[in-house]
């Protein structure tokens, strides 16, 4: 039986996605944020609440989704970068099926999914560790995908959908949607189009993407917590007001830019050539220009913020694979060329899993050990405190003592400040409770426990360079 297109590419998409990422599987720590993202879906897993029991900044849907996982990944970390690696193989693929539907050759649309791949796994900071963008693309993705396929107002709607469920996992989503939504009306308006049909279909959408915030929203009410979630999810965000200058801007966005150097000619040349198609190129202009406005408007230089901007700048990159080749400019034509292009990747390939090793393999897993030291010295029912290291919480199976799970939260003045944090009275909760363990990295911290430390705990290992563990001396 012969495959169809779609069958595939759905498992180039998958295949690819696992094996550029393999290495990234099996560390304790990428980054803060999932292990961040992991200990607290695991208290909800638990039956405790999310902003109520434990509380950080993004919205509710990243800790869902990871704690839905729970009983079938139990604490195996690799599960869930698995299961990340898979997520962005499925984007990889709703992108592509999108683009071809809109019209786009089966490589462009391939190219552009293959690229998103390559883009998401190569730095990191800029999505080799999985954040909330690599789930919510996800449902962009999809509802890319139902606003080129169908025209009835019930598609506009699951499209919202899909667009509001990608909002309460980061609201940054509000972006994609302004982007779907205007370029509706960007359409009626230069083909004198119904307008106020685009617009009944922008309104649907948006009509779609507000329920599952409302759900939310409900559910807080419903529980008398209403209050409380809206300051952790809401008002903290607005008090962290960017001081940036003009210039952190502008290197922040050539960063980016430069750094995916090869795509980026792409990208422009798939911008300007006039080969590619007038509707791609301007939902693509629309798409990109709005998203790059979510990326920038914080005035962090956080790189994973860009994998928002991986979507339509792979969208359009991949149309280069589709412009014909006497169309192509002379001094890039060596990229359409198999006979270079394949070992290229083959060699990027291969490179890359070098560098991941490097990265990932070679480097002692302090966290995992220093988990493992307490694991086999600890008793059920027995707390641990661990200042920095989240993810030793998870792979020791307990709960933090602290309601602000993200080490930034406790330790930095302008998140204390802005959550309005009571920080000796956290102090003398954690100290209340005994901990038979706490973990500090070196040098350790002699401001908020030294007193309550030397007095009650000794020195009991060393894990690596930077880990201190401490031992509860009764």
């Amino acid at each position: 039986m012969q495959l169809s297109d779609s069958t595939k590419a759905l498992g180039i998409f998958l295949f690819v996605a696992v094996a550029i990422r393999l290495i990234s599987f099996f560390p304790s720590v990428i980054d803060h944020d999932e292990s961040t993202y992991l200990v607290i879906a695991d208290a909800i897993a638990q039956g405790y609440t999310y902003q109520v029991d434990y509380i950080d900044t993004k919205p509710i849907g990243i800790f869902l989704i990871l704690a839905a996982l729970k009983s079938l990944l139990g604490n195996a970390i690799w599960g869930y970068r698995l299961f990340a690696a898979l997520v962005l193989g499925l984007t990889s693929f709703l992108l592509y099926r999108a683009k071809r539907i809109q019209g786009s050759s089966w490589a462009a649309a391939l190219s552009a999914g293959i690229i998103y791949l390559i883009l998401n796994s190569l730095y990191t900071r800029y999505g080799v560790s999985p954040n909330t963008e690599t789930y919510f693309n996800l449902f962009t993705a999809g509802a890319l995908l139902l606003f080129f396929k169908y025209r009835s107002f019930l598609a506009f709607f699951a499209a919202g959908l899909l667009l509001g469920i990608g909002f309460v996992i980061k609201y940054v989503v509000l972006f994609d949607g302004l982007a779907f939504g205007g370029f509706l009306l960007f359409q009626a308006l230069r083909r004198e189009g119904n307008v106020v049909r685009a617009l009944g279909r922008a309104l649907t959408m948006a009509l779609g993407a507000a329920l599952p915030f409302a759900a939310v929203v409900g559910y807080y009410y419903q529980i008398g917590e209403f209050d409380r979630f809206w300051f952790n999810s809401i008002t903290v965000a607005g008090r962290y007001p960017s001081s940036r200058a003009f210039i952190h801007y502008i290197v922040f966005f050539f960063e980016f830019f430069l750094r995916f150097l090869p795509v980026t000619v792409l990208f422009v040349v798939s911008i300007w050539h006039k080969k590619t198609d007038l509707t791609v190129r301007q939902f693509g202009l629309i798409w990109s220009a709005l998203v790059l406005l979510s990326v920038l408007i914080p005035g962090n230089a956080f790189g994973h913020y860009y994998i928002q901007f991986m979507l339509p700048f792979s969208y359009l990159a991949g149309e280069f694979f589709g412009l014909p080749r006497q169309a192509v400019p002379r001094w890039l034509q060596w990229m359409r060329n198999p006979k270079i292009g394949y070992p290229l990747l083959g060699l990027l390939f291969i490179t890359h899993l070098f560098l991941q090793k490097k990265d990932y393999l070679d480097r002692p897993d302090n966290v995992r050990y220093a988990a493992a030291y307490i694991n086999e010295r600890i008793k059920p029912g027995e707390a641990i405190y661990t200042q920095e290291d989240q993810a030793i919480y998870f792979l020791t199976a307990r709960l933090p003592l602290l309601p602000y799970v993200h080490p930034s939260l406790f330790w930095m003045d302008k998140h204390i400040e802005a959550m309005e944090i009571d920080v000796p009275l956290e102090v003398a909760k954690i100290e209340a409770a005994r901990p038979r363990f706490m973990v500090f990295r070196y040098p350790v911290e002699t401001e908020r426990f030294a007193v309550y430390r030397a007095a009650h705990y000794d020195r009991v290992a060393n894990i690596g360079d930077y880990v201190v563990i401490f031992e509860r001396k009764d």
